[in-house]
């Protein structure tokens, strides 16, 4: 852990393999000047279309990546040339007149002309319908703007405002490393950096810097390199749980216990911010501020909490009705959220609590009272709840959640000390201790207090919540009812928790505000541990099934890009056919083929390359199409899918396919490896059903279903109903099932005996055609197989 400036400063500078990188980099980027200037100043002077422009500029910059813009650079363009510019090039004329007479001395005013211009273009498209994701975000207009200043003007000292810069400055002023330079807008991350003055502060930022740390500016670019390696130390550093750069945190319940003057401060006992159960010990110091009353948990107004929902399905594709009757169980007691593997429950439980009761801060309010734009850096967390996840295993007993005496080595010596359970270290998270020991728990001893926890979001930040909730996945894999023991009154109640301490047992309060989310998987409800009804009525149940065919658009957008967010660093190698990169607005960018990200009304869009044939889009359509036929009989979640594409994209990305057929083979591959085992389970009739739809011809597939529904009929009627029950079960693009409970019963019966047509193609995707998948075919047989011995 680096505490100061200096010692940060003393590795970096004797690191001298990093700066022998560093200086054949420079090497390889002096030829490419002049190459980079010909084609801006050709653009600018109306030589060349900005289509020309932009891919004269790609070019340039992929060989290498010396210059690390092939990514989020390239993608601003791309943007801006696909729904900004038109026939008559109006924006790119506009584009060429900022891009006039810019060099090192007016990099500031250039960066406030195209942020401005920038705004205008947002709202001008936005009117027009373009979706948020494609239009140029106007905060990278000083990384844009730097950048082709340091091209133009090589010699003249830019400094690029790359986003790594800008957060290591943010970081460097929060560690204390350096101090805060007079009008620079830092925010919760990075800098901001849209005006002229902006620009200065930042130049002065790194004149700060520099002061404190000379030496630095050995070679030039010096602030690119040196946050670079910064980052790369912090990221080298997570894998043993340490931090590179300890900041100061205001909102840390852990402060020195030496009292400052004049600084009215309490003691809390020792389980705040102590995630382990160990015994009470006298706990350090924190401010006043941080005591909160306990009351029962309250609303969230409207019409944040319709915009706090909609940002909790942009993580989890689950339908707004059933995240506000979560919301409303939640405001009433305890919650289970159940259903098929993959749906997102545990997420669920975690983002929920964190998102759902955030609020506006009083800075970022308008005149009535609403936010002025939703962005959740704006919104505050000390409203929240984070929650502490443990997973139930069925050796669970009162000691896992209570407390229990465990023995205790020290100097070879054994004693035993009392450890509290995941039930009771989570309460007491949410307290203020004011006195010597357990025995002395009360509502007078005890103060609600607020919370420093890790951000389900932000998994590496600390962030100041109201209190903590536990959350218990997978809750019937343990013996529940024996587990919560004496606390299942306590969870009607939300009194007091009896806890077995040191000689006898204590009263340890519950927070009003106070409760437990568990996630319970349905398939395997029968085969794990039972809940009495005594527990059931504690608990509200609320079921999460899979995103519907209505949603098919939105959970699509959220499989491409989580898939594409998790395998994006198997493209970061030298010479790789496939690159992809992200922004700082969080869009992804594969190639040229496709810009994914968040959208203000769709979740995530995609932008595909509508001029250039993509083998991977087709494949992509015809993996959907089977995973929404297998979903007629397995609730397969988002999740599933989300595996499914991401397997497809390893095999892919690092093979570099290019062709419709290699990407046919990876779709084939990942089904075998990825879903086959999952319908192991699938009743001998249902397994038949998935063959026919795979090997048989699209014509010939609805008489082979015909026949194969006559036989189920004139054997086991219940069979036959279970299938069309099946097929009941599914709802079309417009939220109308493909058989009513009408139908079902008719066609049980054969008056008449068959579904309609246009349904069952809609149904099985008769449509389109289904290219052959020899592997998973073949796996399905075997089941199949198995299941009739």
């Amino acid at each position: 852990m680096a505490n100061t400036l200096n010692e940060l400063v003393t590795s970096y500078l004797a690191d001298t393999a990093d700066h022998e990188e560093a200086q054949k980099l420079i090497e390889e980027r002096k030829p490419t000047f002049p190459v980079l200037q010909a084609i801006i100043y050709a653009f600018i002077e109306g030589h060349t279309s900005f289509s020309d422009f932009r891919e004269r500029l790609g070019k340039a910059l992929r060989p290498a990546e010396i210059w690390f813009a092939q990514g989020r650079f390239m993608m601003e363009l791309n943007k801006f040339g696909k729904n900004h510019n038109d026939a008559s090039e109006g924006p790119a004329n506009e584009f060429r007149q900022i891009l006039q007479g810019l060099n090192a001395r007016t990099v500031g005013h250039k960066i406030e002309q195209f942020y401005q211009f920038l705004l205008k273009e947002r709202t001008r498209l936005r009117h027009e319908g373009k979706p948020g994701g494609g239009i140029v975000a106007p905060g990278n207009s000083a990384y844009m703007i730097s950048l082709f200043a340091l091209w133009l003007d090589p010699e003249g000292g830019v400094i690029s405002c790359s986003e790594g810069i800008r957060k290591g400055l943010n970081r460097f002023i929060k560690a204390g490393f350096i101090p805060e330079v007079p009008g620079l807008k830092l925010n919760a991350t990075t800098i901001d950096i849209t005006t002229a003055l902006d620009y200065e502060a930042f130049l002065e930022a790194h004149h700060v810097l520099l002061k404190r740390a000379p030496g630095l500016d050995f070679i030039p670019y010096w602030s690119e390199f040196f946050f670079y390696w910064v980052l790369q130390q912090e990221q080298d550093n997570k894998a043993g749980a340490n931090t590179l750069i300890k900041e100061d945190d205001p909102s840390d319940l852990l402060t020195d216990t030496s009292t400052q003057s004049g600084h009215v401060q309490e003691r809390v006992g020792g389980w705040s911010g102590n995630q382990t159960r160990d015994s009470y010990t006298p706990g350090p110091l924190f401010d006043t501020k941080l005591i909160i009353p306990n009351e029962p948990l309250k609303t969230t107004p409207e019409p944040l909490l319709s915009r706090l929902i909609h940002e909790v399905q942009r993580h989890i594709l689950v339908d707004e009705a059933v995240i506000r009757r979560i919301y409303h169980a939640l405001l009433a007691g305890h919650v289970i959220l159940s259903g098929p593997p993959g749906t997102g429950k545990t997420e669920l439980a975690r983002l929920i609590p964190e998102l759902l009761w955030r609020s506006e801060k009083s800075t970022s309010q308008n005149g009535n009272g609403t936010a002025a734009s939703f962005d959740l850096t704006e919104l505050s967390t000390e409203t929240a709840y984070s929650t502490r996840l443990v997973t139930a295993t069925d050796d669970w007993t009162p000691r896992t959640l209570i407390s229990n005496i465990a023995p205790v080595s020290k100097n070879g010596t054994v004693s035993y000390k009392v450890q509290f359970g995941h039930l009771t270290a989570t309460i007491q998270k949410n307290w203020s201790f004011q006195g010597a020991t357990p025995e002395e728990w009360s509502h007078v001893s005890l103060r609600r207090a607020r919370v420093s926890a890790s951000s389900s979001l932000e998994r590496s930040t600390i962030q100041t919540f109201k209190g903590q909730w536990l959350v218990i996945d997978e809750f019937n894999r343990a013996p529940i009812d024996l587990a919560l023991g004496e606390a299942m009154t306590s969870l009607s109640t939300n009194d007091h928790l009896r806890v077995n301490i040191e000689g006898g047992s204590a009263e340890l309060p519950i927070p009003q505000d106070f409760r437990i989310i568990g996630t319970l998987n349905s398939f395997d409800r029968n085969y794990l541990n039972q809940i009495s009804e005594a527990l059931k009525r504690r608990f509200s149940f609320i079921e999460i099934l899979p995103p519907t065919r209505a949603m098919r658009e939105a959970e699509q957008g959220i499989v491409l890009y989580k898939a594409l967010q998790k395998v994006r660093h198997l493209t970061e190698v030298e010479n790789s056919l496939h690159t992809i990169t992200i922004d700082d607005d969080q869009w992804l960018t594969w190639n040229d083929f496709l810009s994914i990200g968040p959208d203000d009304v769709e979740g995530y869009a995609a932008l595909w390359d509508e001029k250039h044939h993509f083998p991977f889009q087709e494949v992509f359509a015809v993996a959907w199409n089977i995973f929404e036929v297998i979903r007629i009989y397995r609730q397969l979640g988002t999740a599933q899918a989300i595996t499914l594409v991401r397997h497809m994209l390893i095999a892919g990305l690092l093979q570099g396919y290019t062709t419709p057929e290699q990407w046919l083979q990876a779709l084939d591959a990942a089904l075998c490896d990825t879903i086959a085992d999952q319908l192991q389970v699938l009743l001998p009739d249902e397994l038949t059903v998935l063959l026919l739809y795979l090997t048989s011809e699209r014509e010939a597939f609805q008489a082979a279903l015909q026949r194969h529904h006559d036989d189920l009929g004139q054997t086991t009627h219940n069979r036959l109903y279970r299938q069309l029950l099946a097929f009941g079960s599914v709802s079309d693009e417009q939220g109308q099932p493909y058989l009513t409970d009408t139908e079902i019963e008719s066609i049980a019966a054969k008056a008449p005996h068959a579904m309609p047509t246009e349904r069952l193609k809609g149904l099985f995707h008769l449509d389109h055609e289904l290219p052959a998948l020899p592997q998973f075919t073949r796996r399905l047989r075997t089941f199949k197989a198995e299941r009739g011995l």
